[in-house]
């Protein structure tokens, strides 16, 4: 009934504020309705708990600052050890980046079981990135943060600025130039086949390899969400515009609240469950429950509406991986072309591997083998393949079972 909804709702919101150490988790959806006194469901401290999840694991966590040649301040989390003193010898260094609206916390959101931890047990130096714009880089030299010229990027600029800045950093602190793996995940793989075809001297010299999980580039078999909404971004972007908004997850402190609140409680819970399986698939063997409020503790964070807009254009043109189309006009001053140039990924000189989730609605299997075809065209020797998993979009962190996709990545880090 709408009165218990909302009533369950306010006392989600009160929980938030003033109770400590109560049940915010359980371990199936029907443990929801009695969250308060049900003894199958627990407290669950990771729930927004920021980064410092690692501290609480016992792994040792620094935050660096990184400011980029347009002015924006990065923050970069590294895991420099292990809890095991005989793995850190190791020093290659591992960069990590989430995708869309995602943060460095998301490596994190399963403690033991997390990739970071993972890395780091394995003896890897492990550093993990967050985008321009989202809430642990949301500052800029000069820029307002709630400006609109502050969120006036999307992921190109992510590509050529924030990519390359965290990546001179890593290799100016460890001395290891050359060494290092790029491990991207969804925007996170979108923004290295941009970096790497238009600064392919600076990824030849520096980037090892990279590992792409759940690849977006080529979309032209997405499904869910991305399908339906990506014809309504630019008027939705406009509208949103006129009303003094330049971004998704923008007031993030005030969003945490609705959304712990929300996805934390019945009935609330089962919308934003599918609102996730929507928007990413669903693989049932690899469900959780429990992941669903810690999840929506962290998602979504800093998306500017250019973003949206360029996600929603490649889809709109049959999936073609191509820049920003800024009109008839526009693209005759910015490229000099009435169409936006193609991303050419034939011409990227790192080998890249590709993680393909058989359930995932975004990065489609498909749409992996068309990125594999063009990754390899025109060499006599492949320089990437794709792995599958039987997972959905986001399944890379969030997975019940992470031990295969773990010992794969070991793998594919080690060639």
């Amino acid at each position: 009934m709408l009165w218990y909804s909302v009533l369950m709702w306010v006392f989600g919101v009160v929980r938030v504020f003033g109770f400590h150490h109560q049940n915010n988790v359980c371990p199936t959806l029907e443990d929801y309705k009695t969250i308060f006194h049900n003894s199958n469901c627990r407290y669950n401290p990771d729930v927004g708990s920021s980064p410092f999840i690692a501290k609480r694991y016992g792994y040792p966590l620094q935050s660096h600052e990184v400011v980029t040649e347009d002015g924006y301040i990065l923050t970069l989390h590294r895991i420099s050890g292990s809890r095991n003193p005989e793995n850190s010898k190791k020093k290659q260094p591992v960069l990590v980046f989430h995708g869309l609206g995602g943060s460095s916390a998301f490596w994190m959101l399963q403690g033991k079981k997390s990739l970071a931890f993972f890395l780091g047990d394995s003896g890897y130096d492990v550093w993990l990135g967050n985008w321009r714009g989202n809430y642990y880089s949301n500052r800029h030299v000069t820029l307002a943060e709630d400006s609109a010229k502050y969120w006036n990027f999307g992921f190109h600029e992510m590509a050529i600025y924030d990519l390359p800045a965290c990546i001179d950093f890593v290799a100016n602190r460890t001395g290891e130039k050359g060494n290092l793996i790029y491990v991207g995940h969804s925007m996170g793989t979108t923004i290295s086949y941009i970096y790497s075809t238009v600064k392919r001297k600076h990824a030849e010299d520096n980037v090892k390899a990279i590992i792409s999980l759940a690849p977006v580039a080529y979309m032209k078999n997405v499904m869910g969400a991305f399908r339906l909404l990506a014809p309504l971004a630019p008027l939705v972007a406009d509208i949103l515009r006129s009303k003094g908004f330049n971004a998704i997850g923008q007031y993030y402190k005030v969003q945490r609240t609705i959304l712990v609140a929300t996805c934390g409680n019945y009935p609330f819970i089962d919308l934003c469950n599918i609102l996730l399986i929507f928007s990413s698939g669903l693989s049932v063997e690899q469900f959780q429950a429990e992941m669903i409020p810690v999840f929506f503790s962290y998602y979504p964070s800093g998306i500017s509406l250019r973003t949206l807009e360029h996600f929603a254009q490649i889809v709109t043109s049959n999936g073609r991986f191509r820049m920003f189309d800024y009109g008839l006009r526009g693209n005759l001053e910015h490229y000099n072309s009435t169409d936006p140039p193609e991303y050419d990924t034939s011409q990227i000189p790192v080998p890249i591997h590709l993680f393909v989730g058989n359930n995932d609605i975004i990065g489609d299997v498909k749409d992996a083998s068309i990125l594999e075809s063009r990754l390899n065209k025109g060499r006599s020797v492949s320089t990437s393949q794709i792995y599958k998993f039987p997972f959905a979009h986001n399944d890379f962190f969030l997975a019940k079972q992470l031990d295969g996709f773990h010992k794969s990545l070991l793998q594919a880090i080690q060639r």
